[in-house]
């Protein structure tokens, strides 16, 4: 009864998908797997406190000298029962660890060494048990002990080794005595069978579908991707139109030429804040600076090095992304110049206008296509839907350390797809190159999908499959024993 409950307990925890969403009955499924692991473990070690040791025979001194050639038989070093003491704190590894120390000492104190395999077996279960309680740090802030206990991370595969270290034990165990009678040797080919073909469909079904799944989502961020792409694109053109529209300001281009710093305020000093510009220069024929809209009373400094001043002095309308260094963040700026002409058509200086990128900016791209979107100055995020993790403050100012992305992105002018962790959260993302006029990649654009909520349908789906497996399973055994004992029959 208790191996049966043990049994039924592992086989409704397969059902449990592992995933961290919230929506789904992978908890009520751990939560009845576990009472029924408990009373399993507990039943096997009541049956073993009940069942009397079977003493090792004892040999006369004088009876063992008698017998030529034979030695003394080996002392075996018993468990102490106080060593065996039930540690119910521990709940199931405490349970599993006394049912292995009860099943050793059978086979080393007693006459049954047959048990050994048995304690061994039960050795692995208490490792599964121990290292599957870790996975309550996944509610921890620290993302390294995050990542050790994540579902598919190092501690959940070694829970898995040893879960699949004990099975092949205790099933070898097993085998050896049941492969004595034809009917069972019947019976367990064809539960093999039975056990293989559905294993084999669900987990080709479920590969299709996750796969499936991830590949539609990865496709949609990608085209999200171009959609950012094309704002920011756009926005790049309405700032260039907006340079274009102050160098052809009436008495803009008199004033540049004759260095009237007054006449220019005069003429555009309110342009910057009702178009919403971070900032508006306008320079001479020299590069030097006539006027800063965003700091009126300083000008007179040089700007002849800029590469996008030299174009436009020599008469070239440009736009750039320029990233600069911030206090918590970096700063992405839209940059766009135009060339100033006299009545001549000669160039008389230039207007650069910048348009910094903001959380608003990337806030309007969520609202458009429902992802979460980021704007990188290099390898900083600088503008983000996404929020720390007191759920409230941007998380801006945070480098992306994932080299797969920064390598394929930042060095090698790609786009990179794939899944990424955010606050210790899987997300489906897809980053593109952010370029400046040369075509240098200085930055990144990212638009991510939370990778929970994505494959919370398919979850739902794949348990309902697992699920309807198990009652297969369970349902199937009884017309196969019928089946195997009517061969046996006939075979005898």
């Amino acid at each position: 009864a208790g191996f049966l409950a043990v049994s039924l307990g592992f086989l409704v925890r397969a059902t449990a998908v592992q995933t961290t969403t919230a929506d789904s009955f992978a908890p009520l499924a751990g939560h009845v797997a576990d009472i029924l692991r408990a009373l399993g473990y507990l039943s096997v070690l009541i049956g073993q406190f009940a069942d009397p040791l079977q003493p090792r025979p004892k040999y006369e001194g004088d009876a063992v000298s008698e017998i030529a050639g034979r030695p003394e038989p080996k002392k075996h070093r018993g468990i102490s029962l106080a060593v065996l003491t039930p540690g119910l704190s521990l709940l199931l590894p405490g349970l599993t660890a006394l049912t292995g120390l009860m099943y050793l000492r059978r086979a080393t104190t007693g006459l049954e060494r047959h048990l050994l395999p048995v304690a061994w077996g039960f050795g692995g279960l208490t490792v599964f048990e121990l290292l599957s309680d870790t996975q309550n740090l996944t509610a921890t802030a620290n993302p390294l002990l995050y990542q050790l206990a994540a579902p598919l991370g190092p501690l959940w595969w070694a829970a898995l080794v040893a879960l699949v270290v004990a099975a092949v034990i205790l099933g070898a165990w097993v085998w050896q005595y049941l492969t004595k009678r034809l009917q069972s040797q019947l019976f367990m080919v064809l539960v093999s069978q039975a056990l293989g073909l559905f294993l084999f469909t669900t987990l080709g079904f479920t590969f299709l579908v996750l796969r499936s799944t991830q590949s539609a989502s990865l496709g949609d961020l990608s085209t999200a991707s171009h959609v950012l792409q094309y704002a920011i694109t756009s926005r790049q053109a309405e700032t260039a139109a907006q340079a274009e529209a102050v160098a052809g300001t009436a008495g803009v281009a008199a004033a540049v030429t004759a260095g009237d710093h007054k006449a220019l305020m005069s003429a555009i000093g309110d342009y910057l804040p009702h178009h919403s510009l971070t900032s508006l220069v306008v320079v001479n024929g020299v590069g030097q600076v006539v006027l800063r809209g965003e700091d009126p009373e300083r000008y007179g400094d040089s700007r002849s090095s800029d590469p996008l001043v030299r174009r436009a002095l020599i008469g070239e309308a440009a736009s750039s992304v320029v990233v600069a260094s911030g206090v918590s963040a970096p700063t992405v700026t839209l940059v766009a110049e135009s060339p100033i002409r006299d009545a001549d058509g000669n160039v008389a200086g230039a207007v650069i206008a910048g348009r910094a990128v903001s959380n608003a900016f990337v806030d309007g791209i969520k609202t458009s296509t429902g992802l979460d979107s980021a704007v990188y100055g290099g390898s900083i995020r600088a503008a983000t839907t996404l929020v720390g993790s007191n759920g409230t403050d941007r998380a801006v100012g945070i480098a992306e350390t994932t080299t797969a992305v920064t390598d394929q992105v930042l060095l090698h002018d790609k786009t990179y797809s794939g899944t990424v962790n955010f606050q210790n959260q899987p997300f489906l993302v897809s980053f593109a190159p952010l370029r400046d006029i040369d075509n240098r990649p200085i930055g990144m654009l990212l638009t991510a999908r939370p990778a929970a909520a994505l494959f919370a349908t398919a979850y739902q789906s794949i348990q309902i499959t697992f699920l309807f497996v198990v009652v297969l399973v369970i349902v199937s055994v009884y017309p196969i024993f019928r089946l195997s004992r009517y061969l046996a029959r006939q075979l005898g």
